[in-house]
């Protein structure tokens, strides 16, 4: 998770969504070492409530990070970053609000919601890790 701790201090974690896994062509010269691996172009999520926020629910709530492009749009912020960089999948629970929308399910909610929660309860290790590491 990219967030601030309690002091300020940066947290190096990040919640990304995968869109795409490549690999540089080995055609040509070759290439340096730190190319010649598999990478992933993700989009971020940014932390905008902690588990203390909303007792009820005690997860953290994460919602994409967007920023303004050149023609007033807004846009995903995205990046590349190495495979095995990646430490854990985890599980999103869409921000409903009032009311759920019927015409989404598992396959298109990611793309029908910009907030979620992260689920910290999935299983013992993440939660464990959430716990100690971000709290």
């Amino acid at each position: 998770m990219h967030s601030e701790g309690e002091e300020g201090e940066n947290l190096d974690a990040i919640v990304a969504q995968v869109r795409m896994v490549f690999g540089l062509s080995k055609k040509g010269p070759p290439l340096p070492a730190e190319l010649d691996q598999i990478f992933l172009y993700v989009q971020l999520f940014e932390v905008v409530a902690r588990p203390q926020d909303d007792v009820g629910v005690m997860m953290f709530r994460i919602k994409r990070h967007f920023v303004t492009g050149p023609d007033g749009t807004q846009v995903r912020v995205g990046m590349i970053i190495p495979l095995l960089d990646v430490t854990h999948a985890i599980e999103l629970i869409p921000v409903y609000g009032d009311r759920a929308n019927r015409a989404v399910d598992s396959s298109t909610c990611l793309e029908s919601y910009d907030t979620f929660y992260l689920n910290n309860f999935s299983d013992k290790e993440w939660y464990h890790t959430l716990h100690t590491d971000f709290m």
